[in-house]
């Protein structure tokens, strides 16, 4: 079976993605203009990834039944908890929708929409959005799932599942999907001409909704663009989510041993930090663990280093065993991916690499 293809510039949105992340998780200084809009475009780093998110899934349900993600992603909600730890927070008291518990949701949810309706689940991205406003607006609360489905949360499948949908209009109808884009920033331009310009990212207001539209489509539709990159420019992009982890432990390390915050000193450092520590897990584990990931006993013993930890252990234990089992996952969780498949994808299936969700 010859290897699959992967789409470059869905790895390269993903590695811009990565970029603007490393801006938003910094906490520097922002003492000027430049580093106060870098660090402001940094926040909308989820909405690339959720953007190729959405994509992924339309490219892997030409090749995988939906029973797969129907058991893939629920294993990627649980050991995804392993960030939340790493955080310090015991997700058993307080329960939080992370960002991969985000990416979990809104691909299940995305995969169930494409099952049913096709590519044209695409036209319904407002929905997810309109339906956060209205519960918003009417003061509804839903005990047992906000948070996870609505705000108040970190990212709640609405109004976010908006951005998943988003990415698949604008990846199979360009024409439609490049006048929404105008349409999307023209109507935040007048926002911020109006003095109504202020984004709201956590409870999502219109104007962040607005620009999240425009910057993915603005984007999405430079794909002709993707002969240009060089590879190396997409080493990130081909592994975000443990990209993710690692940016996350070095910014911790860096403000933790109390090296200045500084936009020139911290966004460089922390970056070459980061891309080392991914090189540097890749080769142990390629050397001494990559080889017991195919074994089921190895994602059982890796859910319990996630799950059992912060019920009998002090937080800065517990955080550093949710950094072990989060580096664990990232770097292998493609072979969980064959384990839970229910069937290998036959030789006449499209093979795509959809590559990481977040991810």
């Amino acid at each position: 079976m010859s290897k699959p293809k992967r789409d470059p510039w869905l790895d390269f949105l993903k590695t811009l993605g990565c970029f603007l992340m490393l801006l938003a998780h910094s906490h520097v200084e922002t003492r000027n203009f430049l580093s106060h809009y870098a660090v402001f475009v940094g926040t909308f780093a989820p909405v690339f990834f959720f953007g190729v998110s959405g994509v992924t899934t339309l490219l892997q349900l030409a090749s995988r039944p939906l029973n797969y993600f129907l058991i893939f992603y629920p294993l990627l909600f649980v050991y995804g908890f392993s960030f939340n730890g790493a955080k310090g927070v015991n997700f058993w008291q307080e329960p939080q929708c992370e960002v991969i518990q985000g990416i979990a949701l809104g691909i299940l949810a995305s995969a169930l929409l494409l099952s049913r309706f096709g590519e044209k689940a695409g036209f319904s991205f407002l929905l997810p959005f309109l339906l956060h406003l209205g519960v918003k607006k009417l003061g509804l609360s839903l005990p047992g799932v906000t948070g996870f489905l609505f705000p108040p949360g970190i990212f709640p499948l609405f109004p976010w599942l908006s951005f998943f949908l988003w990415g698949i209009l604008c990846y199979r109808y360009r024409t439609l999907g490049l006048i929404l884009t105008v349409a999307a920033g023209t109507a935040y331009s007048l926002l911020v001409l109006t003095g109504h310009g202020h984004c709201e990212k956590w409870d999502m207001n219109s104007a962040f909704f607005l620009l999240g539209l425009s910057l993915y489509g603005s984007l999405a539709f430079l794909d002709r663009l993707a002969p240009l990159i060089p590879d190396w420019l997409n080493y990130l992009g081909r592994r975000s989510l443990l990209f993710f982890y690692a940016h996350y432990l070095v910014l911790q390390g860096w403000r933790g041993v109390g090296l200045p915050l500084v936009p020139a000193l911290t966004w460089p450092g922390a970056l070459a930090g980061a891309v080392l520590l991914c090189w540097l897990v890749e080769k142990l584990n390629s050397l001494f663990i990559a080889r017991f990931s195919s074994y089921i006993w190895f994602w059982i013993f890796l859910l319990a280093l996630v799950l059992l930890p912060p019920l009998f252990l002090p937080p800065a234990i517990f955080t550093a065993t949710s950094y072990l089992s989060g580096f664990l996952f990232a770097l292998n969780y493609r072979q969980l991916h064959q384990l839970v498949s229910p069937k290998p994808p036959s030789l006449s299936s499209p093979q795509i690499d959809a590559g990481d969700r977040f991810c």
